[in-house]
């Protein structure tokens, strides 16, 4: 028995291998099961993703099959290119493992799979998961491509930068946004953001409750176009749910990743300002070359070097002390601790940025320098103390100041966190009046240096 699309044809699946990978065992048990197997090789379908050229018609499904594994970084990247342009964004993609394996497990929930499993499955299993996975698919019940965990969005994130710097070299044009929606609207915002971009690599999570965001090809002026299209459909969805988006593009703004990012935090910074009624501001307010952008420019500088602005408002989340921008970066993977340091810092008034890690908090502190780091000992990977080593190193000695919390019973590593660049350690159960108090330090040294 044949599977049947809703015209009455016959289903048809694309396989894709790497060359030398074996399919006509597997293309005759899609047979069996009732569907049409075509293949073909990588080279061959990244044009389909382009061009929009899938003849006679695209397929109802794309099987990536895994072999040797010196093609699976061809075929992950392939599936990453499935995901992100428009005319492959719907495919249902599904990853046909010759050995299970948790990266390739791993590489397929975060290019958004719709299901994995072996190669060797049989024509009854071929036809169930096809069956199901296409029913959800035709009946609009399929579920949102899932991150599997903390680090794939990581990865996204320097994915996304990585993808942006090599644009912006090649000389081409495209926008930066930092998306602001709310602690209760971020993750609605993620999805939203995904689906109406049509680039799921194209929105990446910048901080807990902020998104970046990659318009790909767009100017400002389009940028801008878009993102306040989008704010107005995402308040009616989300009955008054609110954007806030701050914009730099290339070459415009420049073509370093560091500083398009800097500037869109001081777009951003003016969109959420309590008379901004744009909602969405490119940075420099004008065209480039103009006094507002030229004002824009100097206060770009003035971050960078750590100086005195003054704050756009309060409603932009951010304080400062004695003229100085107070922004801290927490370092601290387990979530109750982290929810409680979050907690007390925004009480407080600090622009707060977590890193779930200390590679994820290292991948951040590239393009990023907050006036402080609150560090916890204990991270997975590599702990606090290591973190603030390769820290030094990358930074080349010019590292923020960074407090590290340390657990109680771990006095002995007090003098090894100092050498390895905690200016303050805390130990556990801290003092909250103490934290803030050795913290409102911390960032005046910062900015001072």
């Amino acid at each position: 028995m044949s599977e049947a699309t809703t015209d009455g044809s016959q289903r048809r699946v694309l396989l894709v291998a790497d060359r030398g990978t074996e399919v006509d065992s597997l293309r005759m048990r899609l047979s069996v099961a009732g569907y049409a197997a075509d293949s073909s090789d990588i080279e061959s379908v990244i044009p389909f993703c382009t061009d929009e050229k899938f003849e006679p018609r695209p397929p109802s499904a794309v099987l990536l099959v895994f072999g040797e594994r010196e093609g699976e970084g061809r075929l992950v990247a392939l599936a990453r290119r499935l995901r992100s342009e428009p005319s492959s964004f719907a495919l249902p993609v599904l990853f046909l493992f010759r050995e299970d394996g948790r990266s390739l497990r791993s590489s397929a929930q975060h290019f958004g799979a719709d299901d994995y499993f072996a190669q060797d499955a049989t024509a009854e299993e071929l036809r169930a998961r096809l069956a199901s996975l296409l029913w959800r698919v035709e009946s609009g019940r399929r579920s949102a491509p899932a991150v599997a965990d903390q680090r794939s969005e990581i990865d996204n994130f320097l994915f996304l930068l990585d993808a942006v710097a090599s644009e912006a070299r090649a000389g081409a044009t495209g926008s930066l946004a930092l998306v602001v929606a709310g602690d209760e609207n971020i993750n609605a915002a993620h999805g939203f953001l995904k689906l109406n971009l049509r680039r799921v690599d194209a929105v990446a999570f910048y901080g807990p409750a902020t998104l970046l965001v990659y318009l790909h090809g767009a100017d400002a002026a389009s940028a801008r176009a878009t993102l306040s299209r989008l704010r107005e459909e995402f308040a009616e969805a989300q009955r008054g749910g609110e954007l806030f988006a701050g914009v730099s593009s290339f070459p415009a703004h420049g073509a370093e990743v560091e500083r398009l990012v800097e500037q869109a935090e001081v777009a951003l910074n003016d969109a959420r300002g309590e008379n901004s009624a744009a909602r969405v501001v490119v940075y420099g307010f004008a065209e480039a070359g103009t006094d507002a952008g030229h004002d824009a420019e100097r206060r770009t500088q003035r971050m960078r070097a750590g100086g005195n602005e003054p704050a756009p408002t309060a409603a932009a989340g951010v304080l400062r002390a004695g003229g100085k921008l107070r922004r801290v970066m927490l370092v601290v993977s387990d979530a109750e601790r982290m929810a409680q340091v979050n907690l007390l810092m925004r009480s407080a008034a600090y622009e707060v940025r977590a890193a779930f890690d200390g590679q994820h908090a290292l991948s951040l502190l590239r393009i990023d320098r907050p006036d402080a780091l609150v560090v916890d000992y204990e991270l997975p990977g590599f702990d606090g103390v290591e973190m603030l080593r390769r820290l030094s190193k990358q930074s080349r000695g010019d590292a923020p100041p960074a407090l590290l919390l340390l657990p109680s019973g771990r006095e002995a590593l007090r003098t090894e966190a100092l050498a390895a660049g905690a200016r303050v350690v805390i130990g556990m159960p801290y003092d909250a009046v103490e934290l803030l108090e050795r913290l409102r330090e911390l960032c005046e040294e910062g900015v001072r240096e």
